[in-house]
């Protein structure tokens, strides 16, 4: 009977080897940039690219912001926590750069909640943390094929608090070069000093 077990545990070791191997061999590992940031390996046409949603009820394309390196960023106005934090080390790091840097530079806040983030209160709220960031929205299909898009997930939470409702989401974010391609994820625990050097770095990259 103890045949079996052995049996069983070889396959799954085999199995497992053999899945390993795939997928080393269709995958490239993230490799750590001098900033602390991730830079994620692109297919052409399998992650990022240009998006449509609305700033304060106008339509607003990423590719609005040619010529800028984008700082994009997920979330929602009535974020609790991760938000405001994420939010203010953006600011903090914006505010390292000079003023020709920040004027190549256009940090994007999009909600994940359009259902309560509409108009100019996003913007009010973006603008909060730093003048040059602009809050966009847009339907709850757009929003989720942006999220898509980016590797980005967020899932709506019934709350008992007076909201109604949160929202569970990721919290990183994505640097975009000047002629709209993905450059680096920076994670939740990414510095001021990490945001102004990954800024930089990006804005030395020359467009294809």
């Amino acid at each position: 009977m103890k045949k079996i077990p052995l049996l069983v545990a070889a396959l799954a070791f085999v199995v497992g080897i053999v899945a390993a191997q795939y997928l080393l061999s269709t995958n490239v590992p993230p490799t750590a940039t001098p900033s602390g940031s991730t830079r994620v390996p692109v297919v052409a046409g399998k992650f990022g690219g240009d998006f449509t949603l609305t700033q304060a009820g106008k339509p607003t394309k990423l590719s609005d912001f040619s010529g800028k390196v984008v700082v994009l960023y997920f979330g929602y106005a009535s974020c609790p926590d991760i938000c405001p934090t994420t939010l203010a080390i953006i600011s903090a790091g914006l505010k390292k750069l000079s003023a020709e840097e920040l004027a190549q530079v256009q940090p994007l806040f999009v909600s994940v909640d359009p259902e309560r983030d509409n108009g100019e209160r996003l913007n009010t709220y973006a603008q909060h943390f730093h003048p040059n960031i602009k809050g966009v929205t847009g339907t709850a299909e757009e929003v989720q094929q942006a999220a898509q898009q980016y590797g980005a997930f967020f899932s709506k939470v019934t709350s008992t608090s007076a909201m109604g409702y949160m929202i569970d989401h990721t919290s990183n974010t994505y640097l975009i070069s000047k002629d709209g391609q993905f450059v680096t994820i920076l994670p939740h625990e990414m510095t001021p000093d990490t945001v102004a050097a990954s800024i930089r770095e990006a804005l030395k990259l020359q467009p294809d």
